[in-house]
């Protein structure tokens, strides 16, 4: 009836029956559908555009009345108006009424007579556009007890005693949580209006509803999550923790909202035609949908309210994480979907179906055979016997105790659906926006800017997909042999190189002096991370008294005096601070472009990175042809770990597209305290200003991105891969919260992605052998005391399933300065040379033009 969200209005619906033979008059759309006959209201008049519709539908062939038999006030958000109504009437006809109507021109196809048996088979069939109809059938015989029961319930019971009831429940109108409105005050009262039903008399008509027929859907009652329903629903109910689990905001849930109401208004259910085109939508085939409705149906009344697309939508997330709760209320899913004839129990047909999936995600083979034998398996570890029926309850608890594996990866969504949304929501926006722009005036074009959508990650690839005209840079940069670059600006030339016309032009477009000029504080900042570097052994240029010129004499890697490391630490502070909002801003899974350095493990060695700025980007990081990417653990047991710091913060500072830093297991407070850095910032700035430091340092440490993809081939992380159950696909990277200053407790992605480590095949014994082969090729580990490690089936199945070529870690030390292994995908760099004392060269990798090449870089 709407094609556009914000065109939704009231809408008036008519319920004609024909008591006497107890038939309903519905009107087919044309998508097959069957409805009431519905319209528009029309100057804000329901009973007006009741009359009228009835009098399309009969003319004066019929003089019956309009009768009032329930009303919704439906929230809306971001909407002009802040709800809709959709008010039904019923009409009551007599047979030969009911007889002219069918010869009626124009109308005679579309409108069809079915009695309540007929009404139930089409619902049976997902012919109904909702369930709603065989309800309203009922209320017109005053068969509304059990209706206004669950209505009553709701009013009186908590979300999850409702969401308990309505599952269990068999009435059709246990659709979504609502509330009841006893009288036509409350009613009002709920508008924020005056109770006065004369005045709305003719515009609204609610003198014509007696209390009890009166609904309203309010966004407190549709909204889950502590930051909604103002917080009154429960942190630990399952709904809620499948949301979290999903990290779905209150935004999310709006615009899924939205979304729905737009595909199933007036109706308050989504029916399986309109479920199927929403799934296509997503990347479903056609033919998954029926099976799909059917798993997302739990209640099996035909037809789907928001809680429940909702609660499906976020068990079908990417990201969702397949653990506790979550998982369960998955299982659940996933076991009705191959639930044909959804008795609660899975035949051992239908079981075999199941494990046959399961297998096909792991790239097991699915033979009849190898199916047959794992069905078979799993169902002795139950206890039961082969070929027998399979109960729910037995499903989950075969699951839970992972008698049956692979549940983690089956029922995902080919795409994040919350992207999917918000992808919906930031083109309309645009196309509205083009609209405006063009009806008022012309603008010129602008360069497209990355805009954040909140702190969970979601980030448009506009500015990436989408090039604007390129412009003037405002600065040259003198180059002089053995000398640090120059900035000069273009307005400080005379007109012979700049025309006064360019100059006035770039006047007031100097941001690059601020940070590449003498005076900008990253400049600065580098400048004395490599005078800290340098060994001075000269005479001064001032005398003494006598005469004498002052020998200064400065070992390499120290300073002068105390005053020049406290003046670092205080810069540091200040780059700290000006850092943390960019790299807040970026995603938790960059997708960046090459050519990129990715650089491993420095941990405070500052002679090994200027070693590596000597050789790969000599000028300076800011004028490195390419990206930096450090692929984290900054800090601990070398000495530099704050100098090493200035340089990055700076350099990032001077280049925030061009420089980027990954979290490792170091950047965490409790293992700085367990090893040297803590200690490092204390005893260099001070117990007051190293405890400012360090925390400062920390906070940006709490926002630093976790992985990144390069060309959208290679995956670049500190650790290694997560397990399936973890992080089935690696957009769910992009849903870890930030601030993260407890990833252990607060996000299990990023703590595999900082804590993992590959296998090596001469390591696996045989006990670790079964462990792998029954977690698909994971298994605790044990050299590190948490995390896991990972064999090459999981490396294979991760790059498949992401549509990857290639790893690049850290984490581990290398000789060589690198490690290939698993067939040539899993590359590991360790860019620490000399680490703690040892021999071991710096190891880079440079990923261009689809190759990725290793380079060893000796600082000797």
């Amino acid at each position: 009836m709407f094609k556009n969200y914000i065109d939704i209005c009231d809408v008036v619906s008519l319920l004609v029956y024909c008591p006497a033979e107890k038939a309903y008059l519905l009107t087919k759309e044309s998508n097959g559908e069957f409805w009431i006959p519905s319209s528009r209201t029309e100057k804000n008049c329901w009973k007006m555009s009741a009359h009228k519709l009835n009098f399309e539908l009969f003319g004066m062939d019929s003089s019956a009345e309009c009768q009032p038999l329930r009303v919704y006030k439906i929230w809306l958000s971001n909407h002009p108006n802040t709800c809709v109504y959709h008010a039904v009437y019923k009409v009551s006809i007599k047979p030969d009424v009911k007889k002219r109507v069918k010869r009626r021109a124009g109308v005679r196809n579309r409108l069809q007579w079915f009695t309540i048996v007929e009404l139930d088979r089409l619902r049976a069939h997902a012919n109904l556009r909702s369930p709603e109809v065989a309800v309203f059938a009922q209320m017109a015989l005053g068969d509304v007890h059990k209706d206004a029961d669950i209505l009553r319930m709701r009013y009186n019971a908590s979300l999850q005693q409702y969401a308990a009831a309505m599952y269990s429940a068999s009435c059709l109108h246990a659709w979504m949580p609502m509330i009841l409105v006893r009288s036509q005050k409350c009613f009002f009262a709920s508008m924020g209006l005056q109770h006065n039903p004369s005045r709305f008399k003719h515009q609204f008509s609610l003198s014509d509803f007696e209390p009890g027929m009166i609904v309203e859907i309010c966004e407190d009652n549709v909204l889950i999550g502590v930051d909604v329903a103002g917080g009154s629903v429960s942190l630990s109910s399952p709904h809620c923790q499948l949301l979290q689990a999903a990290n779905y905001n209150k935004e999310d849930q709006i615009r899924l909202y939205n979304e729905f109401i737009l595909l199933v208004y007036p109706a308050l259910y989504m029916s399986p035609n309109t479920f199927t085109q929403f799934m296509s939508d997503l990347g479903w085939q056609k033919t998954q949908c029926a099976n799909l409705f059917r798993a997302a149906d739990i209640s099996c009344r035909g037809g789907l309210s928001f809680l429940d697309v909702m609660l499906w939508c976020a068990a079908l997330e990417p990201m969702t994480q397949h653990l506790g709760v979550p998982a369960e209320l998955r299982c659940r899913y996933i076991f009705r979907y191959f639930d044909a004839n959804r008795d609660q129990k899975l035949e051992y047909q239908e079981f075999k179906e199941l494990v046959g999936a399961a297998r096909a995600t792991r790239e097991l083979p699915v033979d009849p055979l190898s199916v047959a034998r794992e069905a078979d398996v799993c169902l002795r570890q139950l206890g039961l016997q082969p070929n027998c029926q399979l109960l729910m309850a037995d499903f989950l608890r075969a699951a839970g105790e992972l008698f049956f594996r692979g549940t983690s990866s089956l029922l995902r969504s080919p795409k994040s659906i919350a992207g999917y949304l918000l992808d919906l929501h930031e083109r309309d926006q645009e196309m509205k926006a083009a609209t405006t722009s063009k009806l008022i005036t012309y603008q010129a074009p602008s360069m497209p800017e990355i805009q954040s959508s909140g702190s969970h990650g979601k980030v448009s690839c506009a500015a990436s997909q989408h090039r604007g005209d390129y412009i003037l840079a405002s600065c040259v940069v003198k180059l002089q042999r053995k000398q640090v670059p120059e900035m000069l600006a273009l307005t400080s030339f005379d007109e012979d190189v700049v025309s006064s016309s360019t100059t006035r032009l770039i006047s007031n477009s100097l941001a690059s002096m601020d940070l590449l000029g003498a005076a900008a504080m990253p400049v600065e900042a580098l400048a004395s991370v490599h005078y800290f570097a340098l060994h001075i052994d000269k005479p001064a240029h001032r005398r003494t008294s006598g005469g004498g010129s002052i020998i200064i004499n400065k070992e390499a890697w120290s300073w002068l005096n105390p005053n020049e490391e406290a003046s670092l630490g205080s810069t540091l502070l200040k780059l700290a601070e000006a850092v943390r909002p960019i790299c807040a801003f970026e995603p938790r899974l960059l997708k960046l472009s090459s050519p990129v350095y990715a650089i491993g493990d420095l941990h405070g060695n500052l002679p090994a990175l200027l070693a590596m700025e000597s050789a790969l980007w000599p000028l300076g990081p800011s004028m490195v042809p390419a990206r930096l990417l450090f692929l984290g653990d900054f800090v601990d047991r070398g000495a530099y770990g704050t100098e090493l710091l200035a340089y990055l913060f700076a350099a990032k500072l001077q280049r925030p597209t061009g420089v980027y830093l990954i979290r490792g297991n170091h950047e965490a407070r409790d293992i700085q305290k367990m090893f040297s850095f803590h200690t490092e910032c204390l005893t260099k700035y001070g117990e007051v200003d190293g405890g400012r430091i360090w925390s400062a340092i920390n906070q940006v440490f709490d926002v630093l991105p976790l992985a990144a993809v390069v060309d959208g081939k290679v995956f670049c992380c500190h650790g290694g891969i997560p397990p399936p159950w973890v992080c089935p696909l690696i957009s769910a990277i992009d849903k870890v919260p930030v601030p993260l200053p407890r990833p252990a407790e607060q996000s299990s992605i990023a703590w595999e992605l900082l804590w993992n480590d590959p296998i090596r095949n001469n390591k696996i014994t045989a006990s670790l052998a079964l462990e792998l082969t029954a977690n698909e090729g994971f298994a605790v580990n044990n050299k590190r005391g948490t995390g896991h490690v990972f064999e090459q089936s999981a490396l294979e199945r991760f790059l498949l399933a992401n549509q990857l070529s290639h790893v690049v870690r850290a984490h581990e030390l290398q000789q060589n300065g690198f490690m290939i292994q698993f067939n040539g995908r899993l590359v590991s760099v360790f860019s620490s040379s000399h680490y703690c004392g040892g021999t071991n060269d710096s190891g880079v990798a440079l990923l261009e033009d689809g190759k990725l090449r290793l380079i060893r870089v000796s600082n000797d």
